[in-house]
């Protein structure tokens, strides 16, 4: 394995492996109504990373809710509304995969 983790027993076999986890969650963090956030997760380089958002509170039933736009560029997650809209306060979930 090129990249990951790997932690052995006192045997010396494999309790776990990255390469057999289907995701890691590395970041949780909330976003505000109408906010954008960019972190950075070097540690994250050679794994695919993911990312889930849950809004936070119920819309209101007259009025529609926009998740904002999620962009993952290399090691960079950006959370942001998209143009021209609001956007709903978020629980963002990020997650990487050995390639």
């Amino acid at each position: 394995m090129a990249y990951g983790l790997q932690v052995f027993k006192s045997d010396g076999s494999t309790a776990f492996s990255s390469a057999d986890v289907t995701w890691m969650q590395i970041d949780q963090f909330t976003v505000a109504a109408n906010a954008s956030v960019t972190n950075n997760y070097t540690s994250t380089t050679g794994f695919t990373l993911m990312v889930q958002i849950q809004m936070v509170n119920q819309p209101p039933g007259s009025q529609e809710a926009y998740a904002p736009e999620v962009n993952i560029s290399g090691t960079s997650v950006t959370v942001a509304p998209y143009s021209g809209l609001s956007s709903e306060e978020t629980i963002v979930l990020v997650l990487a995969q050995d390639q």
